[in-house]
């Protein structure tokens, strides 16, 4: 069984694999395939910081600034794999959907619900987060699993818009996302560790990703 020391480490792991493979091993679809698994562990990981937060906002601001600090790292390892303008890295998306979360939270119409979600899912699309219209929503649905739990309905939804962002061109590749909540499903509830270096290690491992790619283009 996992807690949620380990799924940190099992999220970090899952994208430093993704953007290795991106960055040094392009022709690697299996490390790109394994690294589509991290960033719903970390939509998942930011729902429960927003569930058990004693002050959201200060972790929204958080998620923000250091959004903030990795943009030119990411935007320059962005440039290293794409040949197009960078979007505004996934920690801004973390903050929006947990933004998202809180303000559903505060009403109990479903449709309001819906329409404070396509609202942010809007905004994030309009600034250009990265795959916003993709990314906002799973945020927001990875708070409807709980640790150690099955949730078919939301499971179901989840594999939908994996689907619908195949369908609109984001590659086949993503569909290996679907089994990131059978970690969740894994979970024994405990928080394990306490870590605060875990959004830290985001910048972290870009940097070291630029400056050893710098390195080698040197030489």
């Amino acid at each position: 069984m996992l807690n949620s020391f380990h799924i940190k480490l099992i999220a970090c792991l899952l994208m430093l694999i993704d953007h290795v493979g991106r960055v040094f091993f392009p022709e690697a679809t299996i490390m790109v395939a394994i690294g589509r698994l991290s960033f719903p562990l970390f939509a998942w990981l930011a729902a429960q910081g927003e569930n058990y937060t004693s002050n959201i906002w200060n972790y929204v601001f958080r998620l923000i600034l250091l959004g903030v600090v990795s943009q030119p790292i990411y935007s320059h390892v962005y440039s290293l794999i794409f040949s197009a303008t960078p979007p505004l890295n996934i920690l801004f998306v973390l903050a929006a959907g947990v933004t998202t979360i809180r303000l559903a939270k505060q009403v109990n119409n479903g449709l309001l619900k819906a329409a404070i979600v396509l609202l942010f899912t809007t905004i994030a699309i309009a600034a250009r987060f990265e795959a916003g219209f993709f990314t906002l929503p799973i945020v927001y649905l990875m708070s409807k699993f709980k640790p150690g739990e099955l949730n078919l309905k939301g499971w179901l939804v989840y594999m939908s818009l994996h689907i619908l962002y195949v369908a609109v061109g984001g590659g086949f590749i993503e569909l290996a996302g679907v089994i990131a909540p059978l970690f969740i499903l894994l979970h024994n509830g405990e928080a394990g560790i306490k870590t605060r270096w875990f959004y830290l290690f985001y910048p972290v491992h870009l940097g070291v990703i630029a400056g050893i790619k710098s390195y080698l283009t040197m030489y």
